[in-house]
C-alpha cells in the first residue's frame, strides 16, 4: 500500500472519528460548519473544481488498494507440505504460470486461463481456452486433464486430490474448413 493512501486514509478516519465525537458532546457546532462551508467554499468555482478533484483522487486511491488486497490475497495463497529438509510452499500463481505453459505447447488450444483454486482437500483447477482445430472433443479435453493432473501430482505428490474442468469458450477453424453458412432466421419454420 502506497504513502500516500495510508495517509489519506488516517487523515480522513481521524477527521470522520473528531466529528463523530465532538458533534454529539455540542464542542463541534455542525450548523456554524455547514454555514462556513457554505459561505467561503461551496460559492466559490475554484473551490468546488478543487474538491471534485479531490474528492476522484480519493476514489481512485481506494479502488488503487482495493486491487492491491485482492492481488495480495490471491498471490499470498499457496499450498505447503513438510518434508525431510524442511516446510515447502507453492503459491497458486506459480502452479497456475506452470500449467499455462504446458498447455500452450499444444496447437489445438490457444487463449488460456487458468486458476487453481484450493477447496476442501481439494485442488480445483479451472481451464479455459479457445479450440483452434476440428479435433475430438473428447479425446483433446481427456488427454489435457490426465496431463495436468499427472503434471500436478508430480510436482505436489499423488495423495493430492484434484479436479480439473476444462472450457472450450470458443472454436476457430481455419478459413479452409470453415463452412459458409447462413444465418438462420427466426420463425422460419413457423406455421
Amino acid at each position: 500500500m502506497g504513502f500516500l493512501t495510508i495517509l489519506i486514509y488516517i487523515l480522513l478516519s481521524f477527521s470522520a472519528g473528531f466529528i463523530l465525537i465532538m458533534a454529539p458532546t455540542g464542542i463541534l457546532n455542525l450548523e456554524s460548519l455547514i454555514n462556513y462551508l457554505d459561505q467561503n467554499i461551496l460559492n466559490n468555482f475554484s473551490s468546488n473544481i478543487t474538491l471534485v478533484l479531490i474528492g476522484l483522487l480519493i476514489i481512485l486511491l481506494c479502488l488503487r488498494y482495493i486491487q492491491k488486497m485482492i492481488l495480495n490475497s490471491r498471490q499470498n495463497k499457496n499450498i505447503s507440505f513438510e518434508s525431510k529438509e524442511g516446510k515447502v510452499k507453492i503459491t497458486l500463481v506459480a502452479i497456475e504460470d506452470l500449467l499455462k505453459k504446458m498447455i500452450e505447447q499444444r496447437d489445438e488450444i490457444s487463449h488460456i486461463k487458468v486458476k487453481v483454486r484450493l477447496k476442501k482437500k481439494i485442488i480445483a483447477v479451472q481451464i479455459k481456452g479457445y479450440l483452434n482445430y476440428e479435433v475430438n472433443l473428447v479425446n483433446l479435453t481427456k488427454e489435457i486433464q490426465e496431463k495436468v493432473k499427472e503434471r500436478i501430482g508430480v510436482l505436489l505428490g499423488e495423495d493430492k486430490k484434484v479436479e480439473i474442468n476444462l472450457q472450450i469458450r470458443k472454436i476457430t477453424v481455419s478459413g479452409d474448413q470453415e463452412k459458409a453458412e447462413e444465418p438462420e432466421i427466426p420463425f422460419r419454420h413457423y406455421e
